[in-house]
């Protein structure tokens, strides 16, 4: 069996950077302080700020338990480069708070009309 590397790639680092980044976006996005959130999730203020700068790791127990907090789903953390399933709205605070809010919308009557004025909206744009 192969022995995996004790130093990341490049491309391991950068992937962390940007978790980092994005779990730092959605928390400012909320208003929360990293004090707060470091709270929340029982962490210090340090290892909090260590994870948003990509220095540490987020586990993926860890990130299941900010992506809780956060009330975003776990997949809204990670990049996605040339996207092109309309998924990228998500990345925004505006798309973040329209998923949240539909998500909340139980009558399918009303999904249904809130999806035919954002389609007008779009074509009127």
């Amino acid at each position: 069996m192969p022995r995996r590397s004790p130093h990341p790639s490049p491309e391991a680092d950068q992937l962390d950077r940007d978790l980092g980044a994005a779990i730092r976006r959605c928390r400012t996005d909320l208003g929360l302080s990293q004090h707060a959130l470091a709270a929340r999730l029982s962490l210090s203020g340090q290892q909090l700020q260590k994870y948003e700068s990509g220095t540490n790791r987020v586990s993926a127990s860890a990130l299941y338990r900010i992506a809780r907090e956060l009330d975003q789903p776990v997949t809204a953390f990670f990049p996605a480069p040339g996207r092109q399933d309309g998924l990228e709205i998500l990345e925004t605070p505006e798309g973040r708070a329209l998923s949240r809010g539909f998500a909340r919308i139980h009558d399918m009557g009303q999904r249904r009309a809130l999806g035919v004025i954002v389609e007008g909206l779009a074509r009127s744009g």
